[in-house]
């Protein structure tokens, strides 16, 4: 192979990746349902940290859709022309103070939207005359008229590269007086909306190919704006109109304000659309990763191709989306060769493999045994255990621990169900099909060994839950502890190599919760508690209330503060909200809070949204707020709530907080 497998995975942010992204872009499902192209009011594109934002966002800005790597460039593609621009954070939040006003920082702030967006237009002019063949259909750049902008600042010039160079040139300049305020001239500040319209309006009238065109200005990372500076964008979005629209992309929860800089606000419908892009993704989410998984194998191991489900110029295409994503054949096969690479050993198989491992077995004795003596029987350990009914055999510790079985009236049925009687223990029954997974899991949890169920594509897509970059970090670290011997064969990865490589690829995405944003250690203690008592609760010796991995808040007052907390969980992918689930004791409505189960491997527990516990405000609380000490025993208090077993401190306390 010319590539190492990891390597083909290795990238897995856009901001790695060059601004022209047409060779590399998978179109996904819902491309065509955005409407971003025959838009006429501002887009607000919203999603969590990884699914895609950036990635999409340079897709439709020039540099992709002008871009010399594509055959064909159709005269209607030029009715939309995309410009992309990101905040510099550290940039922008030493706007303010200095002895300075604020309505003199605001001046700023627009003086530096209308260079860095001025330079952007020009920037689209230049992808779109990116080769002779475009210069001879379009061109007529050198005989460009600007000296309207010079009504604003008489040293900007009136020819396309003047105007360019000078606009450069007052971005330097803006960033020498911000750090010399005390000894620079305060630069004239350009009026973003005004000038921008200006420019747009003479390049219209001077090139006819831009006669019907409109610019939409993408502005990356909205919730890094310091509050009067959403405010003042908040005002483009809610007054932009074609030939210049303002449109803005964030995390969940990006909005710190909706006040414009006047006395109004900006609202849904009326001034701006919502895309969801996770809820876009969420149904056809498999699908996409497996297509993802090959694209990136075809793109980097051409030898591969006549051996992969995928043809890669159908994935770029816009017209194939139907062919791909309305066709349950091509479904089912791209998903089946997906699994075929990443093979999954799932609960029944997993029941097998653990009577067959000498110390995963001896530890499913242990618990057999354990529990029959806390049920005051003699019975011999080895009578509950058949290897023709491995996942029978898994469930009698649990079984065994519940107060209302009869461990003789349990054997005793077993003993029928292995005789060939129907019953409830037989394995197609629903108790074998509603507990097996939990009580697998708590067996290789006990005997401290990665669990087998975190393996295989299918799982992969349920823990990486719609998050481009986590998927491609884990398929990375899959890979990466997994070479294949031989070239030109699509390798097929042990599921103990992919058990373990997830694992560490969870530990990492984890560690990285203490950066996210001011209230990143906060986070990072909440995943961490959250994630014990989770894992305490899947160690349940009765598992009556298996695969317990999300939260309902029930009891005390929700402050501010814990208000501001979740906010901030949910922004950064913590957690995600799951709304109008009915709690089981109230049987009222209540909001459940799911932890990512990106996190679910490091901590072995299940990334199926199954069942539900209750915490109170306060116990949230001390989960954000405590020290170690104090989370310890909410995870001791919580985690063996079920049944009062013994109790276990914070496993993971050891993690740096």
């Amino acid at each position: 192979m010319m590539h190492r497998l990891p390597d083909v995975f290795s990238k897995n942010r856009s901001e790695e990746s060059k601004e022209d992204n047409w060779a590399d872009f998978v179109v996904p499902p819902f491309l065509n349902d955005l409407g971003i192209k025959s838009q006429s009011k501002a887009i607000v594109i919203i999603g969590g940290r990884g699914c895609g934002k950036t990635t999409l966002l340079r897709y439709f800005c020039h540099a992709t859709q002008f871009s010399p790597r594509r055959p064909v460039l159709p005269e209607d593609d030029l009715a939309h022309i995309g410009l992309y621009w990101r905040a510099d954070t550290n940039f922008l939040n030493s706007f303010v103070g200095g002895e300075q006003t604020p309505e003199t920082w605001r001046a700023a702030f627009e003086h530096l939207l209308a260079c860095e967006l001025g330079k952007e237009i020009i920037r689209s002019l230049r992808s779109l005359n990116c080769n002779p063949e475009r210069q001879t259909r379009f061109g007529q750049l050198d005989d460009l008229d600007l000296s309207v902008v010079c009504d604003f600042d008489e040293t900007l010039g009136s020819t396309l590269t003047e105007v360019e160079k000078s606009l450069q040139r007052s971005r330097t300049g803006l960033a020498m007086w911000v750090n010399n305020l005390d000894t620079c001239r305060k630069p004239i500040f350009l009026p973003a909306d005004t000038f921008l319209r200006a420019l747009t309006d003479a390049l219209k009238q001077q090139l006819p190919y831009l006669a019907d065109s409109t610019f939409a200005i993408f502005i990356d990372e909205y919730e890094n704006l310091r509050d009067e500076q959403q405010c003042f964008i908040n005002g483009l979005l809610k007054h932009g109109s074609p030939p210049l629209l303002y449109n803005i992309a964030m995390k969940r929860n990006g909005w710190q304000t909706k006040q414009t800089i006047g006395p109004e606000s900006i609202q849904e419908i009326s001034d701006y659309r919502v895309v969801d892009l996770e809820e876009g993704l969420a149904d056809d989410f498999d699908l996409f990763a497996a297509e993802l998984l090959f694209f990136r194998l075809a793109e980097h191991e051409p030898e591969l191709l006549d051996k992969l489900p995928i043809v890669p110029d159908q994935l770029r295409s816009v017209e194939h989306i139907d062919q791909r994503y309305k066709n349950h054949n091509y479904k089912i096969s791209v998903i089946a060769a997906a699994e075929k690479l990443l093979p999954r050993v799932g609960e029944h198989a997993a029941a097998q493999e653990i009577l067959a491992d000498l110390k995963l077995r001896e530890k499913l004795v242990s618990k057999i045994r354990d529990a029959l003596q806390k049920r005051h029987t003699a019975l011999d350990p080895a009578r509950f255990i058949d290897d023709r009914f491995p996942e029978t055999s898994i469930l009698m510790p649990a079984l065994i621990s519940r107060p209302r079985e009869d461990p003789d009236e349990l054997l005793a049925e077993f003993d029928a169900m292995r005789n060939g009687a129907e019953n409830r223990l037989s394995v197609n029954g629903s108790l074998v099909q509603n507990n097996l997974f939990g009580c697998v899991n708590a067996i290789y949890i006990d005997a401290q060994r990665n669990s087998i169920l975190f393996s295989g594509f299918t799982a992969l897509t349920l823990i990486a839950r719609g998050n481009i970059r986590h998927l491609l970090e884990l398929i990375h670290r899959i890979f990466k502890d997994y070479e294949p011997t031989e070239s030109g064969i699509l390798p097929v990865v042990p599921p103990h190599i992919q058990a373990n490589a997830i694992r560490d690829s969870s530990e990492s995405i984890l560690s990285t919760v203490n950066g996210h944003g001011t209230h990143g250690p906060r986070l990072f203690a909440l995943a961490q508690c959250l994630g014990s008592i989770f894992r305490e609760r899947h160690r349940s010796d009765r598992q009556s209330e298996t695969e317990i991995n999300h939260f309902t808040i029930a009891g005390g007052e929700m402050s501010e503060r814990i208000q501001k907390y979740l906010l901030e969980a949910e922004k950064w992918s913590v957690l995600f909200l799951a709304r109008e689930t009915k709690m089981k004791s109230t049987g009222a409505i209540s909001s459940d809070y799911i932890l990512n189960p990106i996190f679910s491997p490091f901590f072995q527990i299940s990334f199926r949204k199954k069942r539900s516990m209750q915490v109170t405000a306060l116990q949230l609380l001390q989960m954000l707020e405590g020290d170690q000490r104090s989370r310890d025993t909410l995870v001791k208090e919580l985690g063996r709530q079920e049944s009062g077993e013994g109790e276990h401190g914070d496993l993971f306390g050891g993690l740096a907080s």
